[in-house]
């Protein structure tokens, strides 16, 4: 086993929410001596529609039900990762990604090895919408308008105070005007963000 992960896709490309859950999870997996290869990540329209056709119109078997143009893969909305073991033995060993499942579950994220219909052992996704993409399509109807949302800007002259937590007892620092921040969600009062790779919370109403 390569005693490190292979990151094979573009982060900056998933949900600043599910690409934080990565790094947990990637940390927990390595301190379990479990090494992770990042296969899968954000696809395009057209990457998805190329994937559909294996085992329809290009050679080849089936590897998804999911068309480009359906938007009914996870991946399309940046949601999703797919993972394989970094150990050539072990590349895809059911009882090692189950391991992996158990840690994923803790840090919160969905596993599709729990699905019925379609088990889908290395695929992970943040659960907030769901397990499929219905919710988002009504909400946003293609991906470009959801990950719009992923980057707000401070709009407040005198900055915005970056708490480590909800309660307010520890400021980080305060965010300039005009900074951007990732956005993770919003609940409340408040919005979770990043913001030069430190997670926090500040008040969602003075982002634009």
């Amino acid at each position: 086993m390569d005693k490190e992960h292979d990151i094979r896709i573009n982060r900056t490309l998933l949900h600043p929410w599910l690409d934080n859950k990565l790094t947990i999870l990637l940390n927990k997996c390595a301190k379990k001596g479990i090494y992770l290869i990042i296969t899968e990540g954000f696809r395009t329209k057209e990457y998805q529609d190329r994937l559909y056709a294996k085992g329809r119109t290009a050679p080849g078997s089936i590897v998804t039900n999911a068309s480009g143009s359906s938007y009914r893969s996870q991946h399309m909305w940046g949601i999703a990762f797919d993972i394989a073991i970094n150990d050539k033995k072990k590349l895809y060993d059911p009882t090692t990604i189950k391991k992996v499942a158990k840690i994923a579950k803790k840090v919160g994220l969905g596993w599709g090895g729990d699905w019925t219909s379609i088990v889908d052992m290395p695929h992970f996704y943040l659960k907030k919408w769901g397990s499929t993409t219905t919710v988002l399509k009504q909400q946003y109807g293609v991906p470009d308008r959801f990950m719009a949302t992923w980057n707000r800007e401070v709009n407040r002259k005198k900055g915005l105070v970056f708490w480590r937590n909800i309660l307010k007892t520890k400021k980080i620092l305060r965010i300039p005007d005009g900074k951007k921040v990732e956005v993770m969600y919003q609940k409340l009062w408040y919005a979770k963000v990043r913001y030069k790779g430190q997670t926090g919370f500040v008040n969602k109403k003075y982002l634009k």
